[in-house]
């Protein structure tokens, strides 16, 4: 077994609360609109690392419930990357 080790840096801390609108199950940040969006608090961060393609993702537990990838609005409507 060959040990890798990564380097990341995560855009949000433990604690940190977001305003989170969830769209057919994605969690978008920055979403234009305030109608249909929650602020929630992030209790856990999880730092996938995928070997093969050398990235990570963040995932992150929402007030304690749900654990998922946060997207930032300008990514989906193709914008520049946050």
């Amino acid at each position: 077994m060959q040990a890798k080790g990564f380097i990341a840096h995560c855009p949000y801390e433990l604690g940190d609360r977001v305003e989170v609108a969830i769209i057919d199950g994605m969690a978008i940040t920055g979403y234009p609109r305030k109608a249909g969006t929650a602020l929630m608090t992030i209790t856990d961060i999880f730092a996938i690392h995928s070997v093969k393609k050398g990235t990570v993702t963040f995932l992150y537990e929402l007030d304690g419930k749900k654990q998922m990838q946060l997207i930032p609005w300008r990514e989906l409507v193709g914008g520049a990357k946050a």
